[in-house]
């Protein structure tokens, strides 16, 4: 391997007279960190002309290793992009075949600009030998992001599509690549990746300065062997470095991948062995936290929907029928137990770490509640309940009046689908079933409660104040009445029948029996959740303390907020869950009498 040229030993100036993107620009790139982002394009421009003005345009070039001691300053340096014009052609097949380069040189990525406008994408060679995917990101970003799909790995390549040049810069271009896969490309082409850059600032003055200027106004040297050139000069009482260089900043060495042999998982000492993992009679276990989940559940590239078996539930992320976790049942309420022999079968290398980085011993998993329910446990009893609720409102109605309504009318939310399919169709539900630690941040907890809201208001406004209209409300109490009042409204009159013992022969008008707008302590849950969605819409603080002191009023121990908000979500989700079971069970104690 070729040795690379110490270019800030080299820079006739101390790296602390530099500013910190020249620096950067001198430094070789570290193969320690496989997912690091190494720039490989950039044109930015910052107060132009005004202290602290910086300006830099460079590119990567891949260079092979017999060239390396001998590059000088390319071109190309002097405008940033591989192309900077188009060509001339006065006959049929004259720029055939075409070769496009940087001075002979292949690069990363591909680059025109002709002064007033720029473009760029990912050079055709990397992202075919890589095998990646584009995604762009429209509107203001106009960014281009390439995925490796295959595994997946989101975000290998990412940077700015154009800009345009109007007396400054309208947009800063920057392209990244992770370190791992760049090195890939060098590897396997056996190039080093040079930065061909001009960079010019204001430096500080000082002696170094004055010492390398010699009582001249003007310094203009070549460095070294050729690889950069350095002018600095004083202009309108400044000093302004310009520099137009040719840098080795990384070479083909691959970065190490973490062996999930080498492990030392939680509770022991020893990094696990082939064998263990191997024995599907071991009956040993990984303890995971949840939050392990949620690099899964925040894209949508993966599948994440938890799922019920026997007396359990699973939440087993898996990607596009190419893998999946297997058995990773919920234990307690927040943790995932899966057996080794599971985790180590079927999920890329890259998964197990990711999945260790969450891992507990054994020990840990024994000190904490088993039993406490979790958030997939919970959300499933919520929607069990709205299920319940659009199948014993048509009832409701129909032992009144004889009317037909179906289930479907009053809610989404389907009995069949949910048999079928548990909260596969509910994306809503899943949403809701998603990861929700014990120290969730207050806006995490906010952001809950408005999904929770969200849920709550599928049932269908216009079909429950028919619901009221039908026990003997006038239609014209019933105008601008939401869908909270109006189940509160239902409540209240099937309570009063309950409490009389009357039966379903007393439906019809029975709203005139009792007070039916009164509040209701039952439905208060339901109240402060929809105080906190607002909370959550116009983000005041005061409003989000008012209802966690009416949560105290109900029973919430307020002091546990003050190491996150996961204990008030489960509160609220239970008081949520008894209100909608209260008013399914005073429907059928009315129709059952």
């Amino acid at each position: 391997m070729t040795k690379i040229i110490d270019y800030t030993n080299e820079f006739p100036l101390p790296m602390s007279c530099v500013p910190l993107n020249l620096k950067s620009l001198l430094s070789q790139e570290s193969v320690d960190i496989p997912d690091s982002k190494i720039n490989v394009t950039t044109q930015f421009e910052k107060n132009q002309y005004k202290n602290g003005y910086e300006h830099l345009h460079m590119l990567m070039a891949c260079v092979p290793e017999k060239d390396i001691q001998f590059l000088k300053v390319l071109s190309e340096s002097a405008e940033g992009t591989v192309k900077s014009s188009t060509p001339i052609c006065d006959e049929v097949g004259g720029i055939y075949p075409i070769k496009t380069t940087v001075s002979g040189y292949d690069y990363i990525v591909a680059s025109w600009g002709d002064g007033a406008r720029y473009s760029y994408n990912l050079a055709e060679k990397v992202w075919m030998t890589l095998g990646l995917s584009p995604r762009v990101v429209g509107n203001d970003e106009q960014k281009i992001i390439y995925d490796d799909l295959s595994r997946p790995i989101i975000g290998v390549t990412e940077g700015d599509i154009a800009s345009e040049f109007e007396f400054k810069l309208k947009r800063d271009v920057y392209w990244t690549m992770r370190n791992d896969y760049l090195r890939k490309y060098l590897w396997m082409t056996g190039c080093y990746g040079v930065r061909i850059f001009f960079y010019e600032a204001y430096i500080d003055d000082g002696p170094e300065v004055r010492q390398l200027l010699n009582g001249s106004s003007r310094y203009n040297k070549t460095i070294g062997n050729g690889w950069g050139k350095l002018d600095i000069r004083e202009v309108d009482g400044k000093l302004l470095l310009q520099l137009w260089a040719s840098v080795v900043a990384i070479s083909p060495v691959l970065c190490s991948e973490q062996d999930i042999y080498s492990l030392v998982w939680p509770g022991d000492s020893q990094p696990i062995t082939r064998k263990r993992v191997r024995d599907i009679r071991s009956n040993e276990y990984a303890y995971l936290d949840d939050r392990f989940l949620e690099k899964y559940e925040k894209n949508n590239v993966f599948v994440t929907v938890p799922f019920k078996g026997y007396n359990y539930f699973s939440s087993c992320p898996s990607y596009k029928g190419q893998w999946s976790f297997t058995d990773c049942k919920r234990v307690g309420r927040n943790i995932i137990k899966i057996p080794f022999y599971e985790l180590y079968k079927s999920i890329p290398d890259q998964e197990v770490c990711h999945a260790y980085q969450y891992a507990m011993s054994e020990k840990e998993f024994l000190a904490r509640d088993s039993a406490e329910e979790h958030i997939v446990s919970k959300v499933d009893r919520l929607l069990l309940q709205l299920i319940e609720l659009s199948e014993n409102l048509p009832k409701l109605v129909k032992a009144v009046d004889g009317e037909i309504i179906f289930p479907s009318q009053f809610s989404e939310f389907d009995r069949e689908s949910y048999n079928d399919e548990g909260f596969e169709n509910f994306p809503i539900i899943k949403r809701m079933a998603q990861v929700a630690p014990l120290d969730m941040y207050q806006q995490d907890f906010l952001s809950r409660c408005k999904t929770l809201n969200e849920i709550i208001v599928r049932l269908k406004v216009g079909i429950l104040r028919r619901v009221l209209r039908t026990l003997g409300v006038d239609k014209g109490e019933l105008t601008g009445l939401k869908g909270l009042k109006i189940l509160q409204g239902i409540l209240n009159i099937l309570e009063h029948l309950n409490e009389q013992f009357e039966d379903k022969s007393a439906l019809a008008g029975s709203a005139n029996m009792t007070n039916w707008k009164k509040d209701n302590l039952a439905m208060a849950p339901l109240f402060v959740n929809n105080d906190l969605r607002n909370a959550e819409s116009h983000e005041t603080s005061e409003s989000v303390k008012e209802a966690i002191e009416v949560l105290e009023k109900l029973g919430f121990d307020t002091s546990t907020v003050s190491n996150g908000y996961g204990k008030a979500l489960d509160f609220l989700l239970d008081g949520a869950i008894d209100c909608i079971k209260s008013i399914n069970r005073n429907i059928t104690d009315v129709l059952n009498r």
